[in-house]
């Protein structure tokens, strides 16, 4: 927080008000986040009984907490490099805060929309929608080609963890339902809340609903909380770059770290200018951040001397505060670059020789611990309007999924099936920093578990409605967020 007060004390009131502003509604779109996603993980919990909703919601948010603070920060900056951020800071601050104001309304306006009317859609892709649509727009309009207007290759990425990890979790679900109902034979484990005079499921089938639901939102915490966390540091190094763009509160080894680290990725350089030099005059590296505007070139002939710079400038720092502030923009730059072009360097190794291979990605690693980094009063201030969020607006989506997807009410096995099915396709997507839906892949395995009943299946009604607002989430919010940037950008010239 100290960074943060510094700032404080030296931007002008008009800029504060701004930024607080922005964090504000980045913060309330994390509550309806909460509204959203955490409800998908106390939604068997509460449907079956197995515990208070009181003490449910409480357990999601101690779990989301833990889980953001456990959860590393991975799928944060791939949020963060979504955004052509070297191109806002280098244009100038209307257009930056315009930018940070689009995406974050156009993000809340569908997400608080669709989870009044109930629907289990996912914030994750109004999220990256807004961002998308805002970014094309941003480009188009100060002079960048459409596919220098975004990082298409973080957003193909992105796009296919999102596709994939529903089918994942469905795939998943169907396949432990038809093994538990063949070496499962006692009934209890598979009856439905309310049946027969019971009010609560047996010991065992309780123990697990409340386990892998509390599962469900430590990974929900992992992953889905980074967006959050991401979209924060869009705002303050946007708005703030000259305290945010390095880690300003970076203990002296960390930036010794970061020194040795671009000293050593010079010296590969240079002991293997041959090896190097041919995979550029092949055109396996390029322009590092794909982007051809003099502002922000980061020129692939230039890599060798733009990463010792880096070691240069920053040898014998304390702290980055002794750097001019004029330059803790460029320092951050320039780590951005030599870091993507040796991301490529390294891939490009590992069929030549993985050791080599292994070595960059190592000494890469250590050098952006300077520029990748969360303070951690925007991680705790996440993890807790995440849980404000599911205390307040679970109730729409939990009866959607208990009663809305199958074709009749959830019984307590396809509950546990499908709540540790989602807790594991979250895991191992947060394990690969790849940002994905906890709504797309709960509602997935909760359909799975239904196909695989003898007599089960889905309601098509509910299932096409739902699937109808992941289909249009995306473009909806892409549009949404394009327009609204076009419109905020005209209010500010004519102002």
């Amino acid at each position: 927080m100290s960074v943060l007060w510094d700032a404080l004390n030296n931007i002008d009131n008009f800029t504060i008000g701004l930024l607080l502003l922005s964090l504000g509604i980045a913060l309330f779109y994390e509550m309806i986040n909460g509204f959203h996603d955490t409800a998908n993980a106390v939604a068997m919990i509460i449907y079956t009984n197995s515990m208070k909703a009181g003490y449910s919601v409480i357990m999601a948010g101690i779990m989301n907490f833990i889980g953001v603070i456990l959860g590393g920060i991975g799928v944060a900056y791939v949020i963060v490099h979504l955004l052509p951020l070297d191109i806002m800071v280098s244009t100038d601050q209307n257009a930056t805060l315009v930018m940070i104001y689009s995406l974050l309304i156009s993000a809340l306006v569908w997400n608080f929309g669709t989870w009044y009317f109930g629907l289990p859609i996912s914030s994750s892709h109004s999220l990256i929608g807004s961002l998308v649509g805002v970014s094309v727009a941003f480009g188009m309009l100060h002079g960048f080609t459409f596919a220098q207007s975004l990082n298409w290759k973080v957003v193909y990425g992105i796009l296919i963890a999102l596709a994939v990890s529903p089918l994942v979790g469905f795939g998943f679900a169907f396949l432990i339902m038809k093994v538990s109902r063949k070496f499962i034979k006692n009934p209890k484990f598979f009856k439905t809340t309310g049946t027969e005079g019971k009010k609560k499921p047996n010991f065992w089938m309780r123990t697990g609903i409340i386990a892998t639901g509390a599962g469900v939102s430590f990974a929900h915490g992992s992953n889905d909380g980074q967006k959050g966390i991401g979209l924060i540091m869009i705002i303050l190094i946007g708005i703030l770059p000259t305290y945010y763009s390095l880690n300003m509160e970076a203990h002296q080894y960390k930036i010794m770290q970061t020194r040795d680290s671009a000293a050593n990725l010079t010296k590969f350089y240079a002991d293997n200018n041959d090896t190097i030099t041919k995979l550029l005059d092949e055109k396996q590296l390029i322009s590092a951040l794909k982007i051809q505007n003099t502002i922000t070139e980061c020129n692939v002939n230039q890599v060798y001397k733009t990463t010792l710079e880096v070691s240069k400038k920053i040898d014998g720092l304390k702290s980055y505060s002794e750097l001019p502030k004029e330059e803790r923009w460029k320092i951050h730059t320039a780590v951005l670059c030599s870091n993507n072009f040796f991301e490529q360097v390294e891939r490009a190794y590992k069929s030549i020789d993985k050791d080599k291979s292994d070595y960059i990605a190592d000494q890469r690693k250590q050098m952006i611990t300077s520029t990748e980094y969360v303070p951690y009063w925007v991680i705790i201030s996440v993890a807790l309007m995440i849980g404000i969020g599911t205390m307040i607006g679970y109730k729409r989506v939990v009866h959607t999924i208990g009663e809305k997807i199958g074709s009749k009410p959830i019984n307590h096995m396809q509950g546990t099936v499908s709540q540790a099915m989602a807790m594991i396709t979250i895991l191992l997507a947060n394990f690969a920093h790849a940002p994905v839906s906890t709504t797309h892949i709960v509602s997935s395995a909760v359909a799975g578990t239904m196909v695989a009943e003898p007599d089960g299946g889905v309601q098509k009604k509910t299932i096409n409605t739902i699937l109808l607002a992941w289909i249009f989430t995306l473009p909806v919010t892409a549009i949404l967020g394009a327009c609204i940037y076009i419109g905020l950008n005209y209010i500010i010239k004519i102002a």
